[in-house]
């Protein structure tokens, strides 16, 4: 779980009667698996209910074509062209039941509020920076930011400069965290972690909203367009540990070992099927037999997929910047041959 955060006022005891500036504030439980998983409590000016003017929204079917057959594959994400904007413009390359994998190349800057009901969405900012608006607040990122969006989150992203930007875009239907490996029994990240809280960015300015406003909500598989009276950008406060975050990459603390050392060193996040791994500059293994490739393996419960950010990879030819590979689970892969 994310650590506890407060922003803004909220009331002494949850659940209840809190006013400010001696208007009644109404109280949103954002939560998940129910009643029993981690949340967060909200505190609107106005009922955050009161939707109308339902209408449907543009097809969100990413179906393929056609099923492929199952090999190992290089896909040249470098070659797809701007279009639509970071949401509407996201081109997904690879899907399942667990996971979407995609890029955005936004061609125009995101006008409507949106929010993904199904899934918690992950962005790795491979180029661009701006800032993501959502009911918690304002949170700023740059380039190399990963950015953590909870399902559920009404945003919109400012980029500085639509054009020229280059978001990979992941949805998970299951939860985003850190690993548990990397927690103490109270939750804290302990001293084997990459990382530790304080790498971690959140918002520190709530956003304020005002008046109707259309929100797009995408919810199994299809987007819905509601008109709401009232802003859902009208928090005087919020608290709890479901919040969206920043994270650079370059605080990321690079593994190493000896002789070469296997991806689950390299995880940065986990959910439901899915581990996030990032391969970030180490030191090379030192034993004079160490082999300077990875070796030769099988992943038998899971397909892997790489995306090539920077630099040069030494055990494939071919990559370029913004490639992607996608090697099948079952069958065994590893450096090809003279690379």
């Amino acid at each position: 779980m994310r650590p506890y955060r407060r922003l803004g006022n909220i009331p002494r005891k949850r659940h209840m009667r809190f006013q400010s500036n001696g208007t009644l504030i109404f109280e949103e439980l954002f939560g998940r698996e129910g009643f029993t998983g981690p949340s967060s409590l909200l505190y609107h000016r106005n009922m955050p209910e009161g939707a109308h003017d339902v209408s449907e929204g543009p097809a969100d079917d990413i179906s393929p074509e056609h099923e492929q057959v199952h090999e190992n594959a290089h896909l040249k994400g470098y070659e797809l062209m701007p279009d639509g904007d970071v949401v509407s413009g996201r081109q997904w390359v690879l899907v399942n039941d667990d996971i979407r994998i995609g890029l955005a190349l936004p061609a125009r800057k995101q006008e409507m509020l949106y929010v993904n009901g199904s899934a918690d969405e992950v962005l790795f900012i491979h180029t661009g920076k701006g800032t993501l608006h959502t009911q918690f607040g304002s949170l700023p990122f740059a380039k190399h930011d990963y950015v953590v969006i909870p399902r559920g989150t009404v945003f919109r992203i400012d980029l500085d400069k639509p054009e020229g930007s280059r978001i990979l875009c992941l949805e998970l239907s299951g939860f985003v965290d850190v690993p548990d490996r990397y927690r103490a029994r109270n939750g804290q990240l302990t001293e084997f972690a990459p990382y530790s809280e304080r790498d971690f960015r959140s918002p520190e300015t709530l956003d304020s909203g005002d008046g109707r406003v259309e929100v797009w909500l995408k919810r199994a598989g299809r987007i819905t367009k509601y008109q709401l009276d009232h802003h859902p950008w009208d928090l005087v406060g919020w608290d709890g540990t479901i919040y969206p975050v920043a994270f650079n990459i370059h605080d990321f603390e690079p593994r190493a070992g000896r002789f070469h050392v296997p991806p689950p060193f390299h995880q940065t996040f986990q959910a439901h099927n899915v581990v996030i791994c990032s391969f970030v500059p180490r030191k090379l293994d030192w034993d004079p037999d160490a082999v300077m490739l990875p070796y030769h393996h099988s992943n038998l419960d899971s397909d892997e997929v790489l995306y090539y950010v920077d630099g040069n990879y030494a055990a494939r030819r071919g990559i370029k910047v913004g490639s992607f590979t996608h090697h099948v689970g079952g069958l065994p892969h590893g450096p090809q041959p003279g690379a």
